[in-house]
């Protein structure tokens, strides 16, 4: 600015030296004029106008100038220039609607738009009177996020002027590098209230970044006024004396008005540049140098550019938990991975751990986990859900639920009160919880829903003293029913909002800041979604550089150390017993356990039943879903690798093809079992004191008589002293209930996996706090009635048959 300021004086000071020459010849010269005579004086003149010009040229395309027109002396003239950018306003006592008015305007736009940088100015225009006519030319600027939609009404004056006010306030508190020019081309009616504000914008808005050109607008302050009578006469800027006559003492000629294919060209390029500016590389997130970060204050990552550069988001007291909107193909899950992978780069497995969460059908995190395409995976994962149940988003809630008490205690033993003070004296990760489309968590309104609003209100309170961090997607947040009490409570804990393309609903009512979002670009405000706190960025597309992203994720993973990888549940995905790690280890036990499939928690550990001489140790699978076969096949192989040498009787009384699989399983140690034979064999089991073990499947077929159900009921109560056992699968509750002795014979059959039975139907039975069981496939409701548990499950299932 130095070289600007000296250029301008200098060129000041000659107009200065021409002013006075001219005053004081004006009286002769205008005689002379009259007369007809061209005076040699003139030629002086000339020779002033030259040397102006001269110094004009070294104007032209310095920012903060503008070039009006030329200002003519008799046959000579030279070029005008006044500040703008950084200095000035701009009035014009004529509107748009003059021809040569709207040339300047689109002139003038188009000078300090190509001189300033790239993308770092915006405009807001407002063209009531020509209905927009003046500002249309320059639309691809409107393309490019560099100009809102002219306003033509007084509906979009008022949106205007607000726009402006708001950049002039934050202007002010903050150092803004974006600029805005709020240009005014024509007005219906200048009204005294919109004078007044515009005044007041005026006398504020250069400090504050704020320039205005009015067109129609006699006076305004701190304004280079530019009066329209025939000719064009230029006031003296703020701050400079051009003559003594208050401004420029030659009339100044309009420059023709930029060509429509110039404007054209010109604004597209402009446009692309400005894009250019903001555009941002996946490579750009990640430093030279994996893991040199200290968690200690906060984690950071890169989220994305805009003209002001580049917009760092942080986990940390300040910014705890993140609230994230975005519709379905708007960039939210492109925007997480952004944010994951800049995370992963920067800190190492021990400062950064994740749980991931996706509730949607999609594979958002998958590439987290190992593959068999690929089994690289990101070492800092933890957990991750893919089409995740609920149950499974509660039981990792309740995971980091039970971490915080944990450092509760220690930050007590060590007499600290924060995360970052606690990191001194223990090597603690601190934790990010992201949960996409977390509104399935919260779905209708019953105890799960609730115990999730409990849990999740707990840790939005809290997690910010104990380094654990939430982040919460979803297209939308309105309409969770288990919320409607727990919006502020919940979401006020929530200051930092990201606003995707379809998501202006996790900003404040009256911010629409998000409105007419593209994709790649997003809204970033950090107080809660207030107005006037945000900045609107581009961010890239990881899977555009997969070759970056690619050798980013073998990097981490091949300096893992002894990072294990992430517990992973697929929530569409089958569990078969010959993968299971606890199956592989079962070696001969007097006590067997069997084994049923992978509990829905935070471990996915396996579900096992054990089978001790405790009275009532029998298992039951309830319902008429054909996964009560194969539950019931691989829990026989299990039992077979503890109990190798026991008889087993299996009663294949269904043509499922695991029963037949199950006799062949157990092969010679086997007998089979026909339906007109089992009440003897339950009369010759219940007093037998050989270990056992009777497989049923589909008992309810076996219609048993009153001595079948005696014997039966016999077994349940006497058998597992003498080492008898029953696993049975009944296709009917009410077969089952008949077959035990009803409310009599409950703790007689101490284990069951329920699968397609309402929890409606399972109340008479197991009572009133199983009617919010909701079946579903693949699912089943592990109960042991001695250990007072409830738990869901993934059955094994066969290969083969999923």
């Amino acid at each position: 600015m130095t070289g600007l300021s000296a250029t301008f004086a200098n060129a000041v000071a000659l107009h200065l030296s021409a002013a006075g020459r001219v005053d004081a010849a004006a009286g002769r010269l205008d005689a002379l004029s009259r007369a007809g005579v061209d005076p040699a004086s003139v030629t002086a003149e000339r020779g002033l106008a030259q040397r102006l010009s001269a110094a004009a040229q070294g104007l032209r395309g310095v920012p903060g100038l503008v070039r009006l027109g030329e200002a003519r002396l008799h046959d000579s003239g030279f070029p005008v220039h006044v500040p703008f950018m950084g200095a000035a306003h701009l009035a014009v006592s004529a509107d748009a609607r003059d021809p040569r008015v709207a040339g300047l305007v689109r002139s003038l736009l188009l000078q300090t738009l190509s001189t300033e940088k790239a993308g770092s100015v915006e405009v807001v225009g407002v063209d009531t009177a020509a209905v927009g006519a003046t500002l249309a030319p320059l639309h691809p600027l409107v393309d490019a996020r560099l100009m809102s939609p002219v306003a033509t009404d007084a509906a979009g004056l008022e949106r205007a002027l607000a726009a402006a006010e708001e950049h002039v306030k934050t202007g002010l508190l903050e150092q803004r590098a974006t600029k805005l020019i709020l240009v005014i081309a024509s007005m219906d009616e200048a009204r005294p209230a919109t004078l007044s504000r515009l005044a007041a914008l005026a006398r504020s808005g250069v400090g504050a970044g704020l320039h205005i050109i009015a067109a129609g607008v006699a006076e305004l302050p701190e304004s280079v006024q530019i009066t329209v009578d025939g000719d064009m006469w230029v006031g003296n800027p703020p701050g400079v004396t051009l003559g003594a006559r208050g401004g420029l003492l030659a009339p100044v000629a309009f420059d023709p008005a930029p060509d429509p294919e110039l404007l054209r060209v010109e604004c597209a390029r402009i446009a692309e540049e400005a894009k250019a500016a903001a555009e941002l590389r996946f490579a750009d997130l990640a430093p030279a140098e994996l893991w040199r970060e200290d968690p200690s204050e906060g984690v950071t990552a890169i989220a994305g550019k805009d003209s002001r550069g580049i917009v760092r988001l942080s986990f940390d007291d300040t910014t705890p938990h993140w609230l994230i909107g975005g519709r379905t193909g708007g960039g939210k899950t492109v925007f997480l991975l952004n944010i994951l992978y800049g995370l992963t780069a920067h800190y190492s497995p021990d400062d950064l751990a994740l749980y991931l969460l996706d509730f949607k059908e999609g594979v958002s995190f998958t590439e987290f986990t190992p593959q068999a395409s690929d089994p690289t995976f990101i070492p800092h994962a933890r957990a991750v859900g893919v089409e995740s149940d609920r149950e499974y988003g509660v039981a990792i809630l309740r995971e980091l639920d039970a971490e915080m008490t944990r450092r509760s205690v220690m930050m007590k033993r060590h007499g600290v009160a924060r995360y970052s003070q606690l990191r001194g004296a223990e090597s603690l990760p601190r934790i990010v919880c992201i949960v996409d489309e977390f509104q399935v968590l919260f779905a209708g309104n019953d105890s799960l829903a609730r115990q999730a609003v409990a849990v999740l209100e707990n840790l939005a309170r809290k997690g910010r003293s104990y380094g654990v961090h939430l982040v919460l997607a979803s297209q939308t947040t309105s309409g969770i029913e288990a919320l409607y009490n727990k919006q502020e409570s919940i979401f006020g804990q929530f200051p930092l909002r990201v606003a995707l393309p379809g998501a202006n609903a996790v900003l404040d009512v009256n911010n629409n800041a998000a409105a007419g979002l593209r994709t790649g670009e997003a809204v970033i405000n950090v107080d809660g979604g207030a107005a006037g706190r945000e900045r609107r960025i581009r961010f890239p597309n990881a899977h555009a550089d997969n070759d970056t992203l690619y050798q980013l994720r073998h990097d981490m993973w091949s300096a893992r150390g002894e990072a294990a990888p992430p517990t992973v549940f697929y929530g569409y995905a089958a569990v078969h017993l010959d993968d299971d790690p606890r199956y592989a280890a079962l070696t001969p036990n007097p006590h067997p356990e069997v084994l049923l499939g992978r509990r829905v928690n935070a471990r996915l550990d396996t579900a096992a039943f054990s089978l001790d001489s405790t009275p009532g140790r029998h298992l039951s699978i309830l319902g008429a879903d054909p996964v009560g076969a194969h539950l019931l096949h691989a829990a026989t192989a299990s039992l077979l690798r503890q109990r190798p040498s026991a008889r087993y009787l299996v009663a294949a009384l269904t043509p499922d093809a695991r029963a037949r699989a199950t006799l062949d399983l157990v092969g010679e140690r086997g007998e089979a079992v026909a339906a007109a034979q089992l009440t003897e064999t339950l009369t010759e089991l219940a007093a037998s004191d050989d270990p056992a073990f009777l497989i049923g499947f589909g008992l309810d077929a076996a219609n048993l008589d009153r001595a079948g159900q005696a014997a039966l009921r016999r077994l349940l109560r006497e058998g597992p002293g003498r080492g008898v056992h029953l696993l049975g699968w009944w296709r009917g509750l009410r077969r089952f209930a008949d077959d035990i002795g009803g409310s009599s014979g409950r703790e007689d059959v101490a284990g069951a996996v329920v699968l397609n039975i309402p929890g409606g139907e399972l109340i008479g039975h197991f009572g009133q706090s199983f009617l919010d069981w909701d079946p579903r496939p693949g699912r089943g409701l592990f109960i042991d009635r001695h250990a007072n548990t409830r738990e869901l499950l993934v059955p094994f299932t066969s290969p083969e048959e999923p």
